[in-house]
C-alpha cells in the first residue's frame, strides 16, 4: 500500500503555484480515484466530462501536479434563456519525493484524465539475493 505522503490533494487554505489572479469561482474541483499499480507507481484518474482533449493541462512545478480543464461555449450565440453555462475543473496534488516527476505520463479519454505517477526506482520494491556463506 502507498503512504500517505506519496501522493496528497491541496487544501484549499494551502498556498500553491497557481496565479494571483486565478478565479475559484470559475473553476470545480474534478473527482478523482487514486490506486497503486502494482509496486509501479500510482495511477489518478479523473473525470473531466465536457472537454476536449487540447482542453486539458497538466503540469508539475515544485513538487505540486497540476491538472486544468478549460471549458468552451459550445454555441457562440445571443442568449434567451440560460441555465447552463460551461465550467472548467482545477484540482493541485502535492508529489512525494516517491515519484518519478520526470516520467509522469498522461491520457484523456471518453471524460477521463488518466495520469501514471511511476515511482522513483529507490522506492520500488524489489528482491534481495540471499548468497549461501
Amino acid at each position: 500500500m502507498a503512504e500517505a505522503t506519496v501522493v496528497r490533494p491541496v487544501e484549499a487554505n494551502e498556498p500553491t503555484t497557481q496565479e494571483s489572479t486565478h478565479e475559484p469561482d470559475r473553476y470545480i474541483t474534478p473527482v478523482v480515484d487514486i490506486y497503486e499499480n502494482e509496486g509501479v507507481g500510482l495511477v489518478v484518474l479523473a473525470d473531466l466530462p465536457g472537454l476536449a482533449s487540447d482542453d486539458v493541462t497538466l503540469s508539475v512545478e515544485k513538487d505540486v501536479l497540476t491538472i486544468k480543464g478549460v471549458a468552451r461555449e459550445s454555441v457562440e450565440r445571443p442568449w434567451v434563456y440560460r441555465e447552463f453555462t460551461p465550467v472548467g475543473y482545477f484540482r493541485q496534488f502535492t508529489l512525494g519525493k516517491k515519484i518519478d516527476q520526470g516520467a509522469i505520463k498522461a491520457e484523456y479519454k471518453h471524460g477521463v484524465l488518466r495520469v501514471t505517477l511511476p515511482f522513483a526506482e529507490e522506492a520500488k520494491p524489489r528482491q534481495i539475493e540471499v548468497k549461501v556463506a
